[in-house]
């Protein structure tokens, strides 16, 4: 499965998933990306902390990876972040494509 990350995310591959499980993982995702660590009361570690913002572009995109792979192998166990691709367009944007797959039973 590959989301693109800009102004929104975007399912554009559905392989090995189950249409109820695209849907799960999709807004399980999307809230993981989308909120800020330390703002959920009770689950401070939820989310993505900000730091990759205010990087450089290609240390963005490593931060962003790194910190995205660690948060969903805790709060998505049943899928692992393949890789990411980014690409930097004109405007100066990041864009990211996220490629996930099913975790292996041997991987939890």
């Amino acid at each position: 499965m590959a989301l693109i990350l800009s102004d929104k995310i975007k399912i554009v591959s559905l392989d090995d998933f189950t249409a109820s499980e695209i849907q799960q993982i999709d807004v399980r995702l999307r809230t993981l990306i989308m909120c800020t660590e330390n703002t959920i009361p009770g689950s401070r570690f939820f989310g993505l902390p900000r730091d990759y913002l205010d990087a450089q572009m290609n240390e963005a995109s490593t931060l962003f990876a790194a910190e995205l792979q660690e948060k969903v192998a805790y709060y998505i166990p049943e899928i692992s972040v393949e890789s990411i691709e980014t690409t930097y367009n004109l405007d100066g944007k990041l864009e990211m494509k996220i490629n996930i797959e099913r975790r292996d039973e041997d991987d939890s």
